[in-house]
């Protein structure tokens, strides 16, 4: 093999080069020079049969300080990235949620009861219920999609077991908060 002839960096004319600009192939030393360089905008040299070798190394790759701004869009970009690939995945816009009766609406202790319920934990590995709730809540009616669920027997028990952990968190919360009264 032959030895490689050594150049002089073309920006600070003073340190043999090590890298070559990937576009016009000018040689430079480091990256300090190689930022001078692209200050300028520079073109592929004219000569495409150009034998040129290629740098042996890359300049040390630095990885630049966004705003925050540029960093939510690049966030935003890579989650429509990301769902444009998987659409199965895509989650529906969120839809304002009206209630009737402000009784409707659990309190946190009735949500963790839910989600720490081993019976209901279970329940939802069954895939079939997993896509019937997905459809309700993707639905553009859900009301009728969930009167329409109610039929279906496995749907009709977990809803069960979700009503019957709301009711022994609200016994739970009655019984703690009159032992304190």
């Amino acid at each position: 093999m032959c030895p490689r002839a050594t150049q002089t960096c073309e920006i600070c004319e003073k340190v043999v080069s090590k890298y070559k600009c990937p576009s016009c192939l000018v040689p430079y030393c480091s990256l300090g020079c190689f930022k001078i360089h692209k200050e300028t905008p520079c073109a592929k040299p004219s000569d495409p049969s150009s034998t040129e070798e290629k740098p042996a190394a890359s300049p040390a790759k630095e990885v630049p300080v966004k705003r925050p701004e540029e960093a939510n869009d690049v966030v935003e970009k890579t989650q429509q990235k990301a769902s444009a690939a998987s659409p199965a995945k895509e989650i529906p816009v969120a839809r304002p949620i009206i209630v009737e009766e402000e009784k409707y609406i659990l309190e946190k202790t009735q949500f963790e009861a839910i989600a720490s319920s081993s019976e209901i934990r279970e329940a939802l590995k069954d895939e079939p219920l997993q896509k019937l709730i997905y459809s309700i809540d993707s639905s553009s009616n859900p009301l009728q999609e969930l009167d329409e669920a109610m039929g279906i027997e496995a749907f009709r028990e977990f809803t069960d077991k979700i009503l019957s952990n709301i009711s022994k968190s609200n016994d739970e919360q009655f019984l703690a908060t009159t032992c304190l009264a």
